[in-house]
C-alpha cells in the first residue's frame, strides 16, 4: 500500500512539545481535522479497525458484567456453632485426644479435662500461681492420657488423666534456687506415649532432654491406686522417668594439623573418616582457604551491604526442633531387638541456623553405654539452612523448608548411605522442589492420603514410591500447594496470594484430615473459612456470633477433631476499654463446629479410618527389592513415554 504525506504536517521534535494540556489537545484536533484528506483505502481500514476495537470492547464489558453478576448471585454458605461452652480465662492452648473423648485445656490457674460428648468439665488441677501455655497429649491404654505441660514462667510439668481423675506426677526443671532454673521452652509427648524432649535454656546455653516413661509400670500402680483409695488423689508417686540423653548443639570441627590423607587413616585407627559430621579430619589450611574463595565470590556483595554487629546471627542456636520417628528402611533394629507395637526408635532434630538433619536412636542394646553427650547416629545434609520442617503421619516421609525457597523431602524407606561407617552416614533426598517468590519459608504441612484416594489417582506410583502432598507458608502470607513424588515432575500451585492488605494476613493455614483437598483459614481480621485448595475458592465461612471476636488474632486457640470431626474455637467478648479495665478476668467460650452435618461437605468427606496413612511393614531386603521391581515394571511404559517426551525437548534445546 502506498504512504501519503500531506505537506505542512509534519512530526515535531521532542523539544517542540509542550507540557501544557492546551497544546496536546491542538496537535490531537489537528490531525483529526486533516483526516478526510487522506486516501480512502486508508479511511476504510480506520473504520474497520475502529468498529472491530469496539466490538471487542462491547464483548469484554458484557463478559465482566456477567462473571460480576454470577459473583454477586453466588453466596458462600455459612456455618454456625452448634454449642458452646464458658471456658476459664486467659485459656491458651487447647488439645484433643486421639480416642476424641477429652478435650485438654490449659488455662490460668490450672488445667481442665471437657468431655467432648456433653461438653462439660469432667475435673481440673488448680494452682493459682500456674498459667499454662502449651500442652501435648498422647493417648494409653484403658482410657488413660499422659498430658505434657509448660507454663508462662518455663516450668514443665508431667500429668497423667484417667477416666474422671487428673493425677500430678511431677515437676521436670524443679530447683530450690530459682537464679539457677533452666526454663523449658517446648515439651511434647511421642504419639505412643514412650518418651519425651524437652528443650533447655539456661544462661545463653540450650540443650534438648529426651526422656522414657515406664507407661506399663505407671498403669499398673494407677490401677492400684484406685482400687485401694476410695478419694483419688490429686498427686500421687509413681515409678521414676529415665532421662535417655542430653543432646547438645554439635561444635564445628576444628581443623587437624595432619597435612596427608595417609597420616589421617593411621589417626583415626579403624578408618572412619566420613560419618555422623563430628569426625571429618580436615585441615586448618582448607577451612581458610575455603573463607578466602567465598569472600572472594561475594567480594561485591559484602562490600556493599556489610553487616552490622546487630544484624549479624548469633554464635550459637537459640532453639531445636525435633520428631519422634517410627520404624522404617531396611535397616534391623539394634541386637536384632523388634518392637511389639508403633513406637518411635529415632529422635530427628535440628538447631536453629544449622544446615544438617540429625538422628538419634531411642533404642540401644544393653552393652552399649549411655554417653553424656552423644554423637548423632546419621547426619542428613542439606544444601541450605533450615527453617521449617514436617513429619507425614507414618514418619515416612520427612520435609524441610530450606532457605532461598527450596524444600527437600527425605524417604527414610530408601536409606541410601553413601558411606558405611560406625557413626552412622549420609542419606539422598526424595525430591527437591523450589517455591516462587522470595519470602521466607516459615510454616509446612503434610495432607493425609487414604488408601481409596492414592488408588485413583493418576500420578500414584504404588505404596512403595507414593505421591505427596503438602502446604507451604512463607512469612509474606502466601501459601502454596505442592504436590510431588519421586524422580517426577513437581507440581505447585497457588493456594494463597500475597495479600495487599495486612489485615488479611493468614495466621492459621491447616489442611483438614477428614476432608479431602479442603484447608482451614484463619485470618488476622478474624475472618474464619474453610478453602478448597485445588480452586483456591472458599467453601463456607466459619460464623461467630456477633457479640465475639476470634481470639486472639495472632494466634488463635482453636483444636480439630478428626474423629468427631468438629472443630473447637475459642472466641472473646467484645468489650470497651472501661469495661476491660473493670473486669480482672475476661470472657472467653468455647464454641464448637460439627462438620459432620454439614451437607456441603458430603463430595469432601472421607472416613475416619481411611485418613490413617498404612504403615507397610517389610519383613526383610528380599521382599522390600520384589516389591520395588515390580512396581517399576508396572511403571515402564510410563516411565518411557516421558523418556520420549524430555529427549525431544533436550534435542529441540541443542539445535535452537
Amino acid at each position: 500500500m502506498a504512504v501519503y504525506f500531506r505537506k505542512g504536517l509534519e512530526i515535531p521534535e521532542p523539544s517542540d512539545y509542550s507540557s501544557s494540556e492546551d497544546d496536546d489537545m491542538t496537535y490531537f484536533t489537528d490531525l483529526y481535522e486533516h483526516e478526510h484528506n487522506l486516501p480512502e483505502s486508508v479511511r476504510v481500514i480506520n473504520k474497520i479497525l475502529n468498529s472491530l476495537v469496539d466490538r471487542a470492547w462491547e464483548d469484554i464489558s458484557k463478559q465482566d458484567k456477567i462473571r460480576e453478576e454470577a459473583e454477586a448471585t453466588k453466596k458462600v454458605p455459612v456455618l454456625s456453632p452448634c454449642k458452646e461452652y464458658t471456658i476459664p480465662c486467659r485459656t491458651n492452648a487447647i488439645v484433643c485426644s486421639d480416642d476424641g473423648l477429652y478435650l485438654f485445656l490449659g488455662h490460668a490457674h490450672g488445667l481442665s479435662v471437657i468431655s467432648t460428648s456433653t461438653l462439660t468439665c469432667v475435673t481440673t488441677w488448680k494452682d493459682e500461681r500456674v498459667e499454662l501455655t502449651s500442652i501435648s497429649c498422647a493417648s494409653l491404654e484403658n482410657c488413660t492420657h499422659l498430658l505434657c505441660t509448660v507454663d508462662d514462667m518455663g516450668i514443665a510439668r508431667l500429668f497423667v488423666h484417667r477416666t474422671e481423675n487428673i493425677y500430678f506426677i511431677k515437676v521436670l526443671n524443679e530447683t530450690d534456687d530459682i537464679n539457677q532454673r533452666h526454663i523449658c521452652t517446648k515439651f511434647e509427648v511421642s504419639k505412643s506415649g514412650d518418651f519425651g524432649a524437652a528443650v533447655m535454656t539456661s544462661s545463653g546455653s540450650v540443650w534438648l532432654d529426651v526422656y522414657r516413661f515406664p507407661q506399663e509400670l505407671w498403669l499398673k500402680e494407677l490401677e492400684i491406686k484406685q482400687a485401694t483409695h476410695t478419694h483419688a488423689p490429686t498427686e500421687v508417686k509413681l515409678s521414676p522417668i529415665v532421662l535417655l540423653m542430653k543432646i547438645k548443639p554439635p561444635e564445628i570441627p576444628a581443623g587437624t594439623s595432619l597435612k596427608s590423607p595417609f597420616d589421617v587413616l593411621q589417626k583415626t585407627g579403624d578408618g572412619t573418616i566420613i560419618g555422623s559430621g563430628q569426625n571429618h579430619m580436615i585441615s586448618s589450611f582448607q577451612w581458610e582457604n575455603q573463607e578466602v574463595a567465598f569472600r572472594k565470590m561475594f567480594a561485591k556483595y559484602l562490600s556493599t551491604h556489610p553487616m552490622t554487629p546487630s544484624q549479624q546471627k548469633p554464635k550459637g542456636p537459640s532453639s531445636c526442633t525435633f520428631h519422634f520417628l517410627l520404624h522404617e528402611g531396611l535397616c534391623p533394629l539394634p541386637g536384632g531387638t523388634k518392637p511389639t507395637r508403633d513406637f518411635p526408635i529415632v529422635l530427628c532434630l535440628w538447631w536453629s541456623g544449622s544446615n544438617n538433619l540429625l538422628q538419634y536412636l531411642l533404642v540401644k542394646t544393653t552393652k552399649e553405654k549411655t554417653d553424656v553427650e552423644p554423637r548423632p547416629d546419621i547426619l542428613w545434609p542439606n544444601s541450605q539452612e533450615i527453617l521449617c520442617s514436617a513429619v507425614s503421619a507414618c514418619t515416612r516421609f520427612i520435609v524441610l523448608g530450606l532457605v532461598s525457597q527450596l524444600v527437600t523431602v527425605w524417604d527414610r524407606r530408601f536409606e541410601m548411605y553413601l558411606f558405611f561407617t560406625s557413626s552412622g552416614g549420609a542419606v539422598c533426598p526424595y525430591a527437591n522442589i523450589v517455591i516462587p517468590g522470595d519470602s521466607a519459608l516459615c510454616r509446612l504441612k503434610l495432607i493425609l492420603q487414604s488408601p481409596e484416594q492414592l488408588q485413583v489417582t493418576p500420578l500414584h506410583q504404588g505404596p512403595f514410591l507414593p505421591k505427596l502432598q503438602f502446604l507451604v507458608t512463607c512469612r509474606s502470607g502466601a501459601c502454596y500447594s505442592v504436590t510431588t513424588r519421586h524422580g517426577g515432575h513437581s507440581q505447585i500451585a497457588a493456594f494463597i496470594e500475597r495479600p495487599a492488605d495486612p489485615g488479611s494476613f493468614a495466621t492459621v493455614v491447616e489442611p483438614m484430615p477428614f476432608l479431602k483437598s479442603l484447608a482451614l483459614l484463619m485470618q488476622r481480621n478474624g475472618q474464619v473459612s474453610v478453602w478448597e485448595m485445588d480452586d483456591a475458592a472458599p467453601v463456607f465461612i466459619i460464623n461467630l456470633p456477633q457479640t465475639h471476636v476470634l481470639g486472639p488474632v495472632w494466634k488463635p486457640v482453636h483444636v480439630l477433631d478428626p474423629v468427631q470431626q468438629n472443630l473447637y474455637i475459642r472466641g472473646d467478648r467484645k468489650t470497651s476499654l472501661e469495661e476491660v479495665m473493670d473486669k480482672e478476668e475476661g470472657d472467653s467460650t468455647l464454641f464448637l463446629y460439627s462438620f459432620a452435618q454439614c451437607s456441603v461437605l458430603d463430595l469432601y468427606r472421607i472416613p475416619w479410618p481411611a485418613t490413617i496413612e498404612t504403615r507397610a511393614t517389610l519383613s526383610g531386603l528380599e521382599e522390600a527389592c520384589n516389591l520395588y521391581i515390580q512396581e517399576r515394571f508396572d511403571s515402564l511404559e510410563e516411565r518411557n513415554r516421558n523418556f520420549a517426551i524430555h529427549w525431544k525437548r533436550l534435542q529441540k534445546r541443542v539445535f535452537e
